[in-house]
């Protein structure tokens, strides 16, 4: 009975070294498919940040047209006031100068 007796430690001590080996591939395989989803999750956020560097980019692209027209539209509005000005004074001095006539004449 002895020899028996150390077949089944022999048995054991395999059966054991197995469920080691086992427990470190899937240990192995887990650390694995974490660093794979942290791999993942790293390409999809900097996609992300390259996404919305573009999309700044267009804003930004945006927002100068924007004051550009801006500028343009205040700087033509200035020259419409000017003139606006410069004929409210013509007509003025034409209606005082009517007047006068008017006047005159009665």
């Amino acid at each position: 009975m002895p020899p028996t007796t150390t077949r089944k430690q022999q048995a054991a001590a395999a059966n054991l070294k197995s469920k080691e080996v086992r427990a470190e591939k899937k240990a192995v395989l887990a650390s694995e498919t974490v660093t794979d989803d942290f791999w993942n999750s790293l390409q999809a956020a900097n996609s992300h940040i390259k996404e919305l560097e573009d999309m700044l980019a267009e804003k930004a692209t945006e927002c100068h047209r924007l004051e550009s027209e801006l500028d343009k539209a205040n700087q033509k509005l200035h020259e419409e006031q000017d003139n606006s000005a410069l004929w409210k004074e013509k007509h003025e001095k034409t209606y005082h100068e009517l007047r006068m006539q008017r006047q005159t004449t009665k």
